[in-house]
């Protein structure tokens, strides 16, 4: 029986709605997962005349059918929104991605769906729309009043990715570094890695200073702090190898040819891994929120207003998401039985 997937249409003011339609059009998309979508209506017909294309959506029942059916719209309080300012940050559309986010975790909780997939979000639209938290992580663990550990994967068909600080500034990430932090940055990493069907997890840590430290002369974060996290995880179960310099181990992690091949770096601040992963696979690359009751997924990129509704946005990252989505969500719904 195929995955239910929440499927949030993103911020209408953006590439969303028009990517949301050319996967709704994608058969591989439809054989594997069941979709109940947010949006609005108007936004997602604009988006599909866009895109060049028709999907006919009728609203969920109130008995949903479990397992296969055709993409279903919610009923919502958003579901006939319309007149968003196309490219544009407003309280207006921040509003609207922070109820269809509500929804679609809601839904999770209460069994109509498996996981969740959201379409780009834009942060600066999502505090004017009266988010009060760095990123949307902070804010679904509101939503769900979570208290447990969560972390932010991004994903590309070659390497997941995790890191143990992410929104702060540079200044800041040594004194945030603990064995404990480390410990648990790894853990988490290999149960996601296995959650999406990797049943012994190879993972890389990265190193924080030039050359790992060199011995101690540009830092001993990785003989002092790191090394010894790695330690800890093993004690746990959760083996990895590392702290390697940080400029070759994403080489390392993806040349099999040369002793690499990992599943998954674990690195030290949000542009160590970024850089590399979209220097790999930009425009495909996806996010993976894990942590929470439910798997959140979502493009690795954002909402592009300078291109919306010119039928040029592709649907590459949304259709990873949403593939990523059923196996995760699958793979929870089996834990669950």
């Amino acid at each position: 029986m195929k995955p239910t997937i929440a499927l949030f249409a993103g911020d209408p003011a953006g590439i969303g709605p028009e990517i949301v339609a050319k996967v709704l059009a994608d058969r591989e998309v439809l054989d594997a997962v069941s979709l109940l979508i947010i949006g609005s209506r108007p936004v997602l017909e604009a988006g599909m005349r866009a895109a060049g294309t028709a999907t006919e959506l009728a609203y969920a029942p109130a008995d949903l059918p479990d397992g296969d059916h055709a993409p279903l719209l919610v009923h919502w309080e958003h579901e006939n929104a319309d007149n968003f300012e196309l490219g544009q940050v407003t309280p207006k559309n921040g509003r609207f991605m922070l109820d269809g986010l509500a929804l679609g975790l809601r839904l999770c909780q209460q069994g109509m769906a498996d996981a969740m997939c959201v379409a780009p979000l834009n942060k600066a639209a999502l505090r004017a729309g009266g988010m009060k938290h760095p990123d949307e992580m902070h804010y679904f663990c509101e939503v769900l009043d979570f208290k447990g550990k969560t972390v932010e994967f991004n994903v590309n068909d070659k390497l997941w990715t995790s890191r143990v600080t992410s929104h702060v500034p540079h200044k800041d990430v040594s004194g945030l570094l603990n064995a404990e932090r480390i410990a648990t940055g790894i853990e988490l990493l290999w149960q996601g890695l296995q959650a999406a069907g990797y049943e012994q997890p190879r993972i890389a840590v990265c190193g924080l200073n030039p050359h790992n430290g060199d011995g101690g002369a540009f830092g001993r974060d990785e003989i002092d702090v790191i090394e010894p996290g790695v330690k800890l995880a093993a004690s746990r179960g959760f083996h990895a190898e590392g702290p390697f310099p940080a400029d070759t181990t994403f080489v390392r992690a993806v040349n099999k040819a040369k002793g690499g091949g990992y599943d998954g770096v674990l690195t030290m601040y949000h542009d160590q891994g970024q850089i590399a992963m979209k220097l790999m696979s930009f425009g495909e690359g996806i996010t993976v929120h894990y942590g929470l009751p439910m798997p959140v997924t979502t493009p690795a990129h954002g909402t592009a207003y300078d291109i919306v509704q010119q039928g040029v946005a592709t649907p590459g990252a949304m259709k990873n998401a949403l593939l990523t989505a059923g196996k995760m969500g699958l793979s929870a719904r089996l834990v669950k039985a």
